[in-house]
């Protein structure tokens, strides 16, 4: 299984990676990287699909679209957010969290 394949396996229920035609959507360079690091970050922290999708599905719900974004920029954009929330949850971040800004 790839890792791709293991990150979509893991948030499928409840916050599923972008697709278009069955295939992932990455628009722009940055949501490949935002993904990439995602897994690094969550294999070296020893965290779990399941603890990040908590903290995406929050961060989806968080963020009001913004005028003309696509659904890939939005769904990264809250990766990011949920990626930076899960970090500081563990202290490992010298910030706080973006719902607590």
């Amino acid at each position: 299984m790839s890792e791709l394949t293991a990150v979509d396996a893991g948030l499928a229920a409840a916050a599923p990676l972008p697709r278009d035609n069955g295939e992932f959507v990455f628009e722009e360079p940055w949501q490949g990287r935002a993904l990439e690091m995602g897994v690094v970050a969550l294999r070296r922290t020893g965290s779990t699909w399941e603890d990040f999708r908590e903290h995406l599905v929050a961060a989806i719900a968080a963020r009001a679209p913004q005028h003309g974004e696509s659904a890939a920029t939005a769904y990264y954009s809250a990766w990011l957010d949920a990626l930076e929330s899960l970090l500081d949850e563990r202290g490992l971040l010298g910030v706080s969290s973006p719902a607590a800004r």
